[in-house]
Parts: structure tokens; C-alpha cells; sequence
């Protein structure tokens, strides 16, 4: 006769989780997919007690029991384990709900389940991985481990699932359950290392089962937790929206600004392009006056704001015939009324940019001077905007410095006499002072048309 199990304990676990059942139909009689789940894991454990008892008092009687009866009730044994298994996966995930990835995990280990019922079917006839010799003696396979491997793999599984869904369980959820994961690993190991004769297999996680039962929540408490847990999630998820929408809007915005600067850089280009003693000018008379705006300490997006004001300060000559413009000789009074007209075309031109209306002032203002002797305001001193008046010294500088067809570009020392001579005058004193000092750094006359 074969060796001969204790299977007390295996049978007062089984009257244990009975009343349990008990417990969960007469207080937990809600039908929340948890409680159904958990009902479900708890008859799990109940036929998979019933059976363990069944296979140690065949195995033990073996000698005189049918072959293949003893086969036949290991082979259900096997495959209420793995139903055990899978079973507590399916509680642990009703807790999170589903997705279409939790949706894919649940198919693949479905099909992992019914996997191992069709390997422990085949078992019968094969043998690959258990039977019984003649005398009644259990023989282990050369796959008997797939039998313990699977409903392990379950375990680690649904442990898996519970550290990387945590905020969907309370702290007494995740005490209760990590127990009884514990004690599903726990139970056959003290069995075969310390008591091989007492059945502890299914007794151990059974015992766990009244700690889950007593942390189970009521149905609203068990949707708040499960909707604080959605929230988290979709906030994480709105965090990485927002941190791409951001940097999206961002290379817009880049794109859209680096449009603008190409936008205005071709007005200025085509605006020179009228004049043609004047190629350049407006991009040289936009660098100094960015220049001096950085030297008086303003902002980043004071000097790039002033800039563009330098490109476009001579829009207004677009509304200026050619022929006077290119005028090679001295222009008549008419002629030079005409001219002095593009400051006012400027500013009529550019105050239909609603975004920058600021823009339109150095195309107004270019022309006024400090003793208020300018036009076509007459403006004087602080009365002119100061932008303007960085860009008319600008201006003045580029003209004394260009090539005209009257003259060739004035000497460095004739330059500097006469911003001296206008300083107070014609130009506003601290923009002067930063024009000469400029000038004095440029020690090899680089700052003019070449």
C-alpha cells in the first residue's frame, strides 16, 4: 500500500470555505462583478479542496483502486488548479476593469488555460506527464511540471497585475490579497520540503480567503475607488497630451515666426529694390538699430520688435513713382513733397497689422528730429517715440554710409561730425552717444555698404 495522507486539514478547510460561501451569499449579495468573481474563486478553492482530498486517498489506496480512475482524478485535479489559477487572476483584474490591452491579456491567458485542459486530455492516452503503473504507484512524466508551472504562472501574474494597477486597490485590498498569493506559493512548498504526507496544498491560500473576504468593500466605495483610480490614470494621460500639444504649438509658433521674419525680410528687400542707390539699406539700418536697443539694455523682444521696425521704416516709398525716387539730380519742391509723403503711406500701410500695430512707428517717425525741425508731425523730444528715434539715427548713419548717385560714401571722420553736430538736434543725445561709440569700435570702417 502506498503512503498514507493527513488530509485533516484539507478537510476542515473545505467545511471552512463552505461557510464562507456561506458568509458571501447571506452579506455580500450584491452582484458587482467583484463579488461574482470572488464567489467564483471561493468555489474554485472549495472543488479544488474536495478533489485534493479525492487524489490523497486514491493515491494512497492505489493498490486497489482502478488505474484508470486514479488517472482520471489527478487528471481533474490538475485542471481545477489551473482553474484556481485563472480564476484569482479574473478577481484581481475585475477590480481594474478593462481596455483594450487588459482585454488582450485576459484572451492570451484564456488560451493558456485551455492550453493545459487539452495537454492534461491528452495525458491519458500519452502519459507525457503522469500515470499509474500496475501496482498503483504514481509516476511523474518527463512533463509533469507544466502541471505545477501554469497555475504558478498565474500567481506571478495576477501579482503582476496588482503592483502595476496599485491605485486601483485600497491598502486593506492589497494587504488581503498579496496574503493569499503568498500563501498559494507558501502551501505546496511547506508540503513537499516539511510535511510530504499532510496535505497543505489548497488548505494554506483557503485560510487567506476570510482576510480577502473581510476587506471587500461595498459596491459604491469599491466604484469610488475604481473612478479616483480612472482619474489618476487619465490625468497621466492628459499630462503627456498637454506636454505634446505644447511642444507642438510651440514648433508652430517657431515656424509661424520664423515665417514672419522671411515675410518682413522680402518686404524690406523688395521696398530697396525701388531704390537703386539704396540695395541693403533696410536690413543695415535694421542691424544698428537692434544694436543700439541691446547696447540701452532693452528686452530680447524689445530689440527683435524694434528690428522689424527697421526693415519696414521705408514701406512707405512702395506709394512713390520710381522716377523720383531714382531721380539722379536735385529734386524740385514738388518732387521733394512727394518723398516726404512715405512716412504717413508707411503708417498707413502698416497699422492694418492688428498683431504689431506698433510696427507702423518707425515708418512714421523716422524722419522727425529731436528740435522738433522733422517731418511730417514736427515732433520734438520725448514726444517722439523712442523706437523711432533709435531708428532715425539708424537711418541718418546708413545714408551718410551708402553709396548715393550724387556722391560716394562719406569718410568715417565726416560721419562722426555730423551725428556730433545733430546730437541734441537731430538725434535724440543718448542714441548719438551709442552711434559714436559704435563708430569708435569699428576700427576699420566696417560699418557701411560694401
Amino acid at each position: 500500500m502506498n503512503l498514507i495522507y493527513n488530509i485533516n486539514y484539507e478537510v476542515a478547510g473545505t467545511i471552512y470555505v463552505l461557510v464562507i460561501y456561506a458568509a458571501l451569499c447571506i452579506f455580500y449579495s450584491d452582484q458587482s462583478e467583484v463579488n461574482k468573481k470572488f464567489k467564483t474563486l471561493v468555489l474554485c478553492v472549495l472543488a479544488t479542496e474536495t478533489m485534493d482530498i479525492t487524489t490523497a486517498i486514491t493515491i494512497s489506496y492505489g493498490s486497489v483502486i482502478p488505474t484508470m480512475l486514479n488517472t482520471l482524478v489527478n487528471t481533474i485535479y490538475f485542471a481545477l488548479t489551473s482553474t484556481l489559477g485563472y480564476a484569482l487572476l479574473r478577481y484581481v483584474e475585475s477590480y481594474v476593469g478593462h481596455n483594450a490591452h487588459r482585454s488582450r491579456n485576459i484572451q492570451a491567458n484564456k488560451i493558456l488555460y485551455l492550453f493545459l485542459l487539452l495537454l492534461l486530455c491528452m495525458n491519458i492516452p500519452t502519459r507525457f506527464l503522469f500515470y499509474f503503473n500496475e501496482k498503483g504507484n504514481y509516476i511523474h512524466g518527463n512533463l509533469y511540471l507544466l502541471v505545477y508551472l501554469i497555475p504558478i504562472y498565474y500567481v506571478i501574474f495576477t501579482a503582476g497585475v496588482l503592483i502595476k494597477n496599485h491605485s486601483y486597490f485600497n491598502i486593506r485590498q492589497k494587504f488581503s490579497i498579496s496574503i493569499y498569493l503568498i500563501t498559494c506559493i507558501l502551501g505546496p512548498v511547506l508540503q513537499m520540503l516539511f510535511f510530504p504526507d499532510i496535505l497543505l496544498s489548497v488548505f494554506t491560500p483557503s485560510v487567506a480567503l476570510l482576510i480577502i473576504l473581510f476587506s471587500m468593500e461595498t459596491p459604491d466605495y469599491r466604484l469610488l475607488m475604481k473612478t479616483l483610480a480612472e482619474l489618476n490614470d487619465l490625468r497621466k494621460n492628459l499630462e503627456i497630451t498637454v506636454k505634446k500639444r505644447t511642444l507642438e504649438a510651440e514648433t508652430r509658433k517657431e515656424k509661424v515666426e520664423r515665417l514672419s521674419d522671411q515675410i518682413i525680410l522680402t518686404l524690406a528687400k523688395t521696398i530697396d529694390a525701388k531704390d537703386t542707390y539704396t540695395n541693403g539699406h533696410s536690413e543695415r539700418v535694421a542691424a544698428y538699430a537692434k544694436e543700439i536697443a541691446a547696447r540701452m539694455g532693452m528686452s530680447e523682444n524689445e530689440q527683435q520688435d524694434i528690428y522689424h521696425m527697421g526693415l519696414l521704416h521705408d514701406i512707405g516709398k512702395i506709394g512713390i513713382p520710381d522716377a523720383i525716387i531714382n531721380k539722379a539730380g536735385k529734386l524740385t519742391d514738388e518732387e521733394y513733397r512727394e518723398i516726404c509723403r512715405h512716412p504717413e503711406i508707411g503708417e498707413e500701410i502698416l497699422t492694418t497689422i492688428s498683431e504689431f500695430p506698433e510696427i507702423s512707428v518707425g515708418a512714421k517717425y523716422h524722419h522727425e528730429k529731436y528740435d522738433g525741425t522733422g517731418y511730417p508731425c514736427k515732433a520734438k523730444g520725448e514726444d517722439i517715440p523712442f523706437p523711432a528715434m533709435i531708428i532715425g539715427i539708424a537711418d541718418a548713419y546708413d545714408a551718410m554710409t551708402s553709396k548715393r548717385s550724387y556722391r560716394d560714401i562719406l569718410p568715417k571722420q565726416v560721419v562722426r561730425e555730423e551725428i556730433l553736430k545733430g546730437r541734441g538736434t537731430q538725434f535724440h543725445p543718448a542714441c548719438a552717444d551709442i552711434m559714436l561709440q559704435m563708430m569708435e569700435e569699428d576700427v576699420n570702417y566696417q560699418m557701411c555698404e560694401h
